[in-house]
């Protein structure tokens, strides 16, 4: 079971995840190779973050294989980003329109897929303000627009929601709970996983 927990920074999304203990989440990976530079190609930007998130993904899977479960510090099919930081105004070379049919086809390929459980937290952004300066294990670039991105994943995930009826909820439940969720789940493959039709649903019902 690939279960995602989502939202912006410092909305609690590695706190939730870690206490699952070591081997059962995903935290964010760093990237390998150098990323294509601004003057390159907005292709090859797309490309570079896709194959980033199939890596990702890829011990998204490992990590459920070993442990029938995997608990992910943010989605790792990841596009989100891209449409949210077009949609609030900010400059991002991995551009949706571009990166959409590269995304669409690594489904198809099962080098990305989706999620069985997306847990997404709203917060109030005077308390992300207070747990980030709390927090001083985490530097936290660019808060604020991250903050700013908070309203379109909102929109992002409620699209979602009409793409894959029942997989979508809101906050982070305890831990009790979610293993209660692990344990209901059959242990065979989603047959939704990587079905490119949930993502053609999903993008017809972004809102333009």
């Amino acid at each position: 079971m690939i279960i995602v927990a989502e939202g912006v920074s410092a909305a609690g999304k590695t706190t939730f995840a870690r206490q699952f203990g070591d081997g059962c989440w995903l935290p964010e990976i760093a990237t390998q190779g150098v990323r294509p530079s601004t003057e390159a190609p907005l292709i090859e930007h797309a490309h570079f973050w896709v194959d980033h998130n199939a890596r990702r993904f890829g011990l998204a899977l490992e990590i459920e294989a070993k442990h029938g479960f995997v608990i992910c510090d943010t989605d790792p099919m990841k596009i989100h980003y891209s449409w949210c930081m077009e949609r609030a105004g900010f400059h991002w070379p991995d551009k949706f329109d571009i990166a959409a049919p590269i995304v669409r086809k690594a489904i198809e390929e099962k080098r990305l897929g989706f999620a069985d459980l997306y847990l997404v937290k709203r917060i109030d952004p005077a308390l992300a303000r207070a747990q980030k300066e709390a927090d001083t294990t985490r530097r936290r670039g660019n808060f604020e627009q991250h903050l700013a991105l908070q309203p379109h994943l909102i929109e992002w995930f409620c699209a979602l929601a009409e793409a894959l009826p029942g997989r979508v909820r809101w906050g982070f439940p305890d831990s009790d709970a979610i293993f209660t969720e692990i344990k209901r789940k059959a242990p065979e493959e989603d047959p939704r996983r990587f079905d490119v039709s949930v993502f053609d649903e999903l993008v017809r019902k972004l809102p333009v």
